[in-house]
């Protein structure tokens, strides 16, 4: 699944399916139509590179091969990218008379595709089904308001990545509907303003036992669970005293990855931006790495934004040669005599 804030992006993108390629004009104006606050923020180019790599790796666009297709900015962004479904999605449904419940007005004008209409008509039963009933808007999560409407649990999540969840078409909002983020395991270390975000759940358990007996300004330590961390993320709105948010995980593409993404989202639920937790990541770059994925060095350097100045050399290097360092290497033994990865 997209993260929320990749979703919003991609729907805003696939209202424009018209276009087989969307030029960097088009592009600029689609993530200012679905993400107004962080397309205006000063971490904005970083903010669009990140999802636009993230929705391509769903094959939902594809960005361009040719280096000269992108700028010489830092990340490097796009000229232009391709909706692969594009040439499909121009052929529009045959024409239904159907007559559009108020919610629904804008999709008289709308080019539909046949599976496009069939999502819709069933919206428009439940607006016309429930537009009496208070008892039937009241809000619930995302997949029983799927199930309700659609008989299918996860069809909810497929639509919102599309052009129906488009700005100004259907919104969560009209269908009373909301995305339940995963819930997120942490502990109460002491009276910091900090928590402490870790990805994998046996550092978690070592860097929790370490801390406990002297925190510092860890507050919290949370267990980030992989991918789940970009929508668990929210959860740490509910914390009291929260003012800084670090975060620790692999050393590869996605590791690196999960916390930008993460930031995005946070930030939208005014939570401050995630932060390398740079000691421990200085520790693991002294590790030897072992075979992972070759990294193009445009997205590498998209990736390593995140990490601090001092590091992102030496991380680019090894997302490009193909490396990785799995955040195991620093074990409970090595952080136990080793103090200069504390806070």
């Amino acid at each position: 699944m997209l993260s929320p804030a990749a979703a919003q992006l991609s729907a805003s993108l696939q209202a424009r399916a018209e276009r087989v390629t969307v030029g960097r004009a088009i592009l600029i104006e689609a993530f200012r139509e679905a993400l107004p606050g962080p397309a205006s923020g000063e971490r904005a180019r970083s903010t669009l590179a990140t999802l636009l790599y993230e929705i391509a790796d769903q094959g939902i666009i594809s960005l361009p091969t040719a280096r000269t297709k992108w700028d010489a900015g830092s990340p490097a962004l796009p000229e232009q990218v391709r909706l692969p479904t594009a040439a499909t999605v121009r052929s529009p449904a045959p024409r239904r008379r159907v007559s559009w419940r108020p919610e629904l007005d804008w999709a008289y004008g709308a080019r539909l595709t046949a599976s496009q209409t069939e999502d819709l008509l069933a919206c428009n039963r439940w607006f016309r089904d429930t537009h009496n009933s208070t008892y039937r808007r009241t809000p619930l999560p995302l997949r029983e308001r799927s199930y309700e409407i659609f008989r299918h649990e996860k069809r909810l999540d497929t639509l919102i990545t599309g052009a129906l969840f488009a700005p100004g078409r259907l919104t969560l909002e009209q269908l009373a509907t909301y995305r339940e983020p995963p819930p997120l395991a942490y502990r109460r270390l002491g009276g910091g303003d900090t928590v402490l975000v870790v990805e994998n759940s046996d550092t978690y358990a070592t860097l929790r036992d370490l801390l406990k007996p002297a925190p510092g300004r860890i507050g919290y330590i949370a267990f980030g669970s992989g991918r789940a961390f970009e929508a668990s993320v929210e959860c740490i709105a509910e914390l009291s005293d929260v003012h800084r948010i670090v975060y620790y995980g692999d050393l590869d593409a996605e590791g690196i990855a999960i916390p930008a993404r993460a930031s995005i989202n946070g930030i939208q639920h005014g939570l401050p931006p995630i932060e390398p937790a740079t000691g421990l990541y200085r520790l693991l770059l002294a590790h030897e790495p072992t075979a992972g994925d070759i990294i193009a060095s445009d997205r590498a350097h998209s990736l390593t934004a995140w990490l601090p100045g001092e590091l992102r050399q030496a991380a680019h290097a090894l997302l490009t040669e193909g490396r990785r360092i799995a955040q195991e290497a620093t074990n409970r033994n090595e952080l136990s005599v080793d103090p200069l990865w504390r806070w």
